[in-house]
């Protein structure tokens, strides 16, 4: 059982859960545990994100080098750590997260994220460790963007003239460098929420919230949208509709499939995907295999398995062959690649390819993480309701694995259905964490 780390790194609210004494500790047991000698660093756009990078110094003695590439997306540090050599990639950021928060992802030299059991040995090591009598100090380099920038190009090698795209980077890491990727390109596009000022990162936009997205598109527009570190993709289609990471996986998948390049017929997902993808893996004959919430449960099953394409409904999407981890940029391209080959909209291939069952999230937040034995309770009391309403759906409750919140899932095969079951269900769920 974790301690620090959840599904996606350690996360907190910096001077409170997320203190310097245990950031400096965290990195002496990763120097000890992992043995760097050289660690490569990017940001997002959080004002909290240098404070954070003084503290990991810190905790690092002199015998490792530190190399600041700034603000990036979180997918650039596989190309950083292969292109440069370094031992090990430290993300600062809190993805998703509300911009009071921040994080730290460890990343790697082949560019995946660490084991659980060697986050679990790092956190075991940290409550014994000495810290260093000289730490260590980072050098700031630009190399960094011009390599992953260079890359991206390299995979944008198809027509956008087709396409009127309204890129939202949820004044997030990717701010600056989609903007001079798709001016490369001539395509038509304009950026929306791309002026970060430390403090309003994935503030009402963003991939959490598309409401914003949603309301500048027009009539025939593809609206794309990152979350903090340009991890994730979520798509707004033509129409207006939303189409998230099943839509995406289902429309990669494809174009794979045709060009002969799914490998082993097979497509990773997590538990959260919608019925009606899973329908729809069912009428391509893809071999659906699923994971538990969280990408790099995705990435360790398309590595197991051989696997070229993977994801999560959020909008993370990994496609291995190309990057070890998701890349919300990566995912736009591919995506547009995918459209351009079968010569359709977003729209037109969502409507003849996908039909999802009506589905509603609810996060309830909490003082503190949900016990097992509290959500095996749960999950009886919506076994119970389930049975009452002969429900045609599913229902999932877990704890989120990077904030104290009960995610709250259910899907239903009416509108009406669904309502009805989730307002009883999330009152019996609060009377019983009340009591």
């Amino acid at each position: 059982m974790k301690k620090y780390f959840g599904t996606d790194g350690i996360r907190g609210i910096p001077n409170q859960n997320l203190n310097q004494d245990l950031v400096r500790k965290i990195f002496s047991a990763v120097e000890k545990e992992l043995k760097p000698s050289s660690v490569a660093v990017i940001l997002d756009t959080r004002s909290s994100s240098n404070e954070l990078l003084q503290w990991i110094t810190s905790g690092l003695s002199e015998a490792v080098q530190v190399i600041n590439y700034g603000v990036l997306p979180s997918g650039s540090m596989p190309i950083i750590l292969k292109e440069f050599g370094h031992d090990l990639g430290v993300i600062i950021s809190a993805s998703h997260n509300p911009s009071e928060y921040n994080g730290i992802k460890l990343i790697n030299k082949d560019g995946s994220k660490l084991s659980d059991e060697l986050e679990v040995k790092i956190e075991e090591t940290s409550e014994i460790i000495d810290l260093p009598e000289a730490s260590t100090k980072f050098k700031d380099s630009d190399i960094g963007y011009q390599a992953y920038l260079n890359f991206l190009k390299t995979e944008l090698n198809f027509d956008l003239s087709n396409f009127n795209l309204v890129i939202d980077a949820a004044n997030g890491s990717a701010y600056k460098i989609v903007d001079e990727l798709f001016s490369i390109k001539n395509s038509k596009f304009k950026l929306i929420a791309n002026s970060p000022n430390g403090l309003n990162i994935n503030e009402n936009s963003g991939a959490t919230h598309l409401d914003y997205l949603s309301g500048v598109l027009k009539n025939g527009e593809l609206g794309a949208a990152f979350d903090g570190d340009a991890d994730r993709l979520i798509l707004v289609d033509e129409e207006g509709k939303i189409c998230n990471g099943d839509v995406i996986i289902l429309l990669i998948a494809k174009y794979f499939s045709s060009i002969n390049q799914l490998k082993n017929n097979i497509v990773v997902s997590t538990v959260m995907s919608n019925f009606g993808f899973k329908q729809s893996m069912q009428a391509n004959n893809f071999n659906n295999i699923e994971t538990n919430v969280g990408d790099k449960y995705v990435a360790e099953s398309l590595l197991l398995n051989n696997a070229s394409i993977g994801g999560e409904q959020s909008g993370h999407i990994i496609i291995p062959d190309v990057l070890p981890v998701g890349d919300g940029l990566l995912t736009l391209i591919y995506c547009l690649k995918a459209l351009t080959f079968f010569n359709t909209t977003l729209s037109e291939f969502k409507n003849n390819n996908i039909k999802e069952y009506p589905q509603k999230l609810v996060n309830l937040k909490l003082e503190s993480l949900a016990t097992v034995e509290q959500i095996d309770a749960l999950k009886l009391i919506a076994d119970q309701l389930s049975d009452e309403f002969s429900l045609d759906g599913r229902y999932l409750i877990r704890n989120s694995g990077t904030e104290p919140v009960l995610r709250i899932l259910v899907e239903a095969k009416t509108d009406q259905e669904l309502n009805d079951f989730m307002s009883i269900l999330i009152k019996k769920i609060e009377s019983y964490l009340i009591s």
